[in-house]
């Protein structure tokens, strides 16, 4: 007789006290913190007025050596970041976007007033799918593309420069999942018109809250600073301004977790292959292996549940690890095409296929610094349970959906 498993959604006792979260939450050591903060108190000076603080300006010139760029402007956050690159560029028309993003990369073309046009994506890396992008160029009427690179892995940007050069259209791009990754000898961070990074907690590098746009045009350099809010000499400024300036706890703490880059990527490293290890063999799931950069920074865990082969439905298994505190997490879903406003003018009739089938499919898995082996060990015994108990939990409603 086959024991019953030892899950949560079963009546067990859940197999960590606490919530494990998805999220990078990496923070520098707290004398660092202390110093930092002490130095700043002390030369009362903590956030810009005019011109960028003294962190700040130290914080930019360290990004800019690291990532090989020219220019390397920190704001608040990322979506300032968007917002201001999509209307120095001047774009106020369609622009190419992939569906499968944050929200909040297609909401920030609408502060141009730019009308998002969707993109699919590739099944396999769930990265742009350049078919996907050019044939909506080749329909004409777009003023540009904002391509976006996802789960600490880039996508295909040569081949969209190449797209973006071809049509005479300005290509930037959301590198929010993408610090510190590199395509054969460039850094993610030098392609494009320009990029903008994201400094959130939840991201490899994190000032708590924050972001940079980097480009390699001095032109635009200029008017990205203007617009963050920075003074202008000479006079004032002709062009609108976002008031998105860094402050010096945030450049201090970025400068902080730049120091400890290298080991947090390693640490991410090892815990995606253990993922990968303990999970090889299980029927309908696999995990995301990045396939588009040479050097990824793998800040996310993503795998695709197969609902044919592994038993469940990919909610039903999100519903059996919240069951146990592990906040597992269904990424885009439901992605941007199919939330207002932009469902209104999305095109139907398949023309997101794989889009679809990601937010259907795509589940995100705990990996950083809260996350240790033993997590992962648990967490792939858990998930290893479901499938070979998938016909006991479908039968219980509980679990017919994730809360």
């Amino acid at each position: 007789m086959t024991r019953e498993p030892a899950l949560a959604v079963l009546g067990a006792k859940p197999r960590l006290s606490d919530t494990l979260p998805v999220g990078q939450f990496y923070w520098p050591d707290w004398q660092r913190y202390e110093d930092a903060a002490r130095g700043i108190f002390s030369r009362r000076y903590y956030t810009a007025q005019r011109f960028a603080g003294p962190l700040v300006v130290e914080f930019q010139h360290r990004l800019e050596q690291f990532l090989g760029v020219k220019h390397a402007i920190v704001v608040r956050n990322a979506t300032n970041g968007l917002m201001i690159v999509a209307h120095t560029l001047g774009l106020r028309g369609k622009v190419i976007v992939p569906s499968w993003s944050h929200v909040a990369t297609a909401q920030s073309l609408l502060w141009s007033r730019c009308q998002p046009v969707f993109c699919d994506i590739e099944p396999g890396s769930q990265q742009a799918s350049i078919d996907s992008v050019r044939r909506l160029l080749e329909g004409g009427s777009i003023e540009g593309i904002l391509g976006v690179h996802l789960w600490g892995n880039a996508l295909p940007v040569v081949e969209l420069e190449r797209l973006a050069n071809e049509y005479r259209v300005p290509l930037f791009c959301d590198a929010a999942h993408a610090f510190g990754c590199r395509v054969g000898e460039r850094a993610v961070g030098t392609f494009g018109r320009a990029e903008v990074f994201s400094f959130h907690e939840s991201n490899i590098l994190s000032t708590a809250e924050g972001g940079c746009i980097t480009t390699n045009d001095d032109e635009l350099g200029a008017k990205f600073r203007a617009m963050r809010g920075d003074h202008v000499p000479g006079g004032g400024v002709s062009m609108q301004s976002a008031t998105a300036r860094m402050s010096e706890i945030q450049a201090a703490i970025g400068m902080a977790m730049l120091d400890d880059f290298e080991r947090h990527r390693r640490n991410n490293e090892q815990q995606h292959l253990l993922y990968a290890k303990l999970l090889h063999g299980v029927p309908g799931n696999a995990v995301m292996t990045p396939s588009g950069a040479t050097i990824a920074n793998f800040q996310s865990s993503v795998g695709i549940v197969e609902r044919a082969k592994f038993g469940l439905a990919r909610d039903e298994l999100l519903a059996v690890l919240r069951a146990e505190n592990i906040a597992a997490t269904a990424a885009f879903d439901p992605p941007c095409h199919r939330v207002n406003p932009f469902s209104v003018h999305a095109p139907r009739h398949g023309e997101f296929e794989n889009t679809e089938l990601a937010a259907a499919s795509t589940i995100q898995l705990p990996i950083g610094s809260r996350v240790t082996a033993d997590h992962i060990e648990q967490i792939c015994d858990i998930i290893r349970q479901a499938q070979l108990h998938s016909d006991t939990l479908r039968t219980m409603p509980a679990h017919t959906a994730a809360s």
